[in-house]
């Protein structure tokens, strides 16, 4: 039998027991999240200097860094976040603070630039500057003729970015600032669940192409900023919209996005399966599903959301599935 066991750090206080925590990781998110939720008060101190009881919310600020442990004893451990208190929650009879990884050093500056030709990368430069935040090494060739931004933070940017562009924006594995298209960020590894052995519940269903109606809408991005778009798939069916760089022509715009509809419109699983801390799994990250009463449906999945909790009934994860890749 494995033994749960955790390692809260929370500024210069260590934690060994708290109620419970809850760690979301997704590529549609600007940043990770955690929630960690604890007694109205806790002992703090430690051998040397002696122990005292307080009120969390006078010991635990906005701004005090966060990192988060768990493990199975021996056999696995993991640093799942790391980040900074943003928020402290005072309830009856629990506390509970919320974190956020390092957008929230981001969020703290405020923004004003009219910046005349220039590039994503260059407007993401000046946003993450001064923040401790690099850019990650993949960032897409985008051009702007014009962007300005006006009394605002740099979550608020990068947000402006998301919903103008299409491009996900998140902290990646390495602690750096992902800009790209939702599944190129896939680090290449793949865990394996099997719905008789390895998982604690699931709400999968299994869907045929043929019953599968999308409507998505596909706009371009010319090298010199102007826009053209396209619709492919079924007019009544569930609306998507995509993006797409460097496109000079509808045909061209017409064809990518007849592709795209090939990888939405697939047999295959749908939903979310429920885990254990192993087998690790992490948004990025591709699934395969094996289930032995069915062996032609196996398949892998592009996973775009964790969300692993810990506490009195155990850890879990959480894992959402995307397209299919095989």
């Amino acid at each position: 039998m494995f033994v749960l066991d955790c390692e809260i750090v929370l500024g210069i206080y260590k934690f060994r027991q708290v109620r419970g925590v809850k760690i979301t990781k997704s590529v549609d998110l600007l940043s990770d999240t955690a929630e960690i939720e604890v007694p109205m008060s806790a002992l703090f101190g430690n051998k040397k200097v002696g122990f005292f009881r307080s009120q969390i919310e006078r010991e635990i600020v906005a701004g005090t860094p966060v990192k988060i442990t768990l493990r199975y004893l021996g056999v696995f451990e993991k640093v799942e976040f790391e980040g900074f208190v943003r928020w402290v929650k005072p309830n009856v009879p629990t506390v509970t603070i919320e974190c956020e990884d390092v957008i929230y050093k981001v969020r703290q500056k405020q923004i004003t630039k009219n910046f005349g030709k220039t590039t994503l990368r260059e407007v993401l430069k000046h946003i993450v500057a001064d923040t401790g935040l690099e850019l990650a090494g993949d960032i897409p060739e985008v051009n702007f003729d014009q962007f300005i931004l006006k009394n605002v933070n740099g979550a608020q940017a990068l947000e402006k970015i998301k919903e103008n562009y299409g491009l996900y924006l998140f902290i990646d594995d390495d602690g750096k600032l992902f800009a790209g298209l939702r599944q190129t960020k896939n680090i290449g590894e793949t865990v394996v669940y099997d719905l008789y052995r390895n998982i604690a519940g699931h709400d999968l269903k299994f869907r045929r192409a043929e019953d599968v109606r999308i409507n998505l809408k596909v706009i371009g991005v010319r090298p010199d900023n102007t826009k053209v778009e396209v619709i492919v798939g079924d007019t009544t069916g569930e609306q998507r919209t995509i993006f797409r760089y460097n496109v000079t022509d509808t045909a061209t715009l017409k064809k990518l996005g007849e592709a795209e509809l090939s990888e939405l419109k697939y047999d295959g699983y749908e939903g979310t399966l429920t885990g254990f801390l192993i087998p690790y799994a992490t948004r990025g990250m591709n699934v395969e599903i094996r289930d032995k009463n069915y062996p032609e449906r196996t398949g892998s999945y592009f996973i775009p959301k964790v969300v692993t909790t810990f506490g009195t009934n155990g850890a879990r994860r959480e894992v959402e599935l995307s397209s299919k890749v095989s």
